[in-house]
């Protein structure tokens, strides 16, 4: 469902504090770990965030969202989990939807991996492709991972998923003891690796056996730069 305001939110808006809230709401899903709170207050950072986003399909941003205008509408069918096909639990999407979130060139190469491992009698699944900022930063927050941004969260200028990491696991054993002693995860890197992949198994100070990434890890800052969410 999508967000509605009453009254003109941004610079030289209304600004009542329920709509402004509602506003740092959808650039805080647009822009997942932004330095922006929901406050109420329309403040810089609210400001700058609404400019930055107009500056995908205006020429000329002026910082303001207004009721039923063109910028609402967009903050809406862009914000993850608010609205559009990419709402929800990435890791509970369908196998066929993960690849779909993956990065085109990506995509053909997980096909492969994930047929050839069939082939040798496992059971493969995907369990993430593509997931948000915020869930990123949650596995990072328990421990299971040691960034608040990876390959998994990359997507394009318009907030479409377009991971370049994807985590393979088999369904029978998930990151249980049998995956290791069964030779999945050493079947896994090694079929990554071939088809030029990177594997989170040959990690030294933190091992993600379950992880495959198209770029190298120097790259992400700059992936991160691309995904519009630095």
């Amino acid at each position: 469902m999508s967000i509605m305001i009453n009254e003109s939110v941004g610079r030289g808006g209304v600004n009542r504090k329920g709509d402004t809230r509602k506003v740092q709401k959808l650039l805080i899903a647009v822009f997942p770990g932004t330095p922006l709170d929901e406050t109420g207050e329309v403040d810089a950072k609210t400001i700058r965030r609404i400019e930055r986003f107009q500056r995908r399909f205006l020429n000329n941003p002026d910082g303001r969202v207004d009721p039923g205008g063109k910028t609402l509408r967009r903050l809406n069918e862009s914000a993850p989990g608010e609205s559009g096909e990419w709402k929800g639990d990435s890791s509970k999407w369908s196998q066929e939807k993960k690849l779909r979130s993956l990065d085109p060139r990506m995509r053909p190469i997980v096909e492969r991996i994930i047929a050839e491992l069939a082939h040798q009698g496992f059971k493969p699944k995907i369990f993430f492709g593509w997931r948000s900022v915020k869930v990123q930063q949650e596995l990072k927050a328990k421990g299971n991972s040691t960034i608040s941004f990876s390959f998994h969260n990359a997507q394009k200028p318009d907030g479409t998923p377009n991971a370049y990491a994807v985590d393979i696991i088999d369904r029978r054993w998930a990151w249980e003891k049998e995956a290791e002693t069964n030779g999945f995860w050493e079947a896994l890197g090694r079929l990554a690796k071939a088809e030029g992949l990177f594997w989170g198994g040959d990690w030294r100070k933190f091992k993600d056996v379950a992880h495959v990434q198209f770029h190298p890890n120097r790259m992400l800052a700059e992936i991160r730069r691309e995904s519009n969410l630095a």
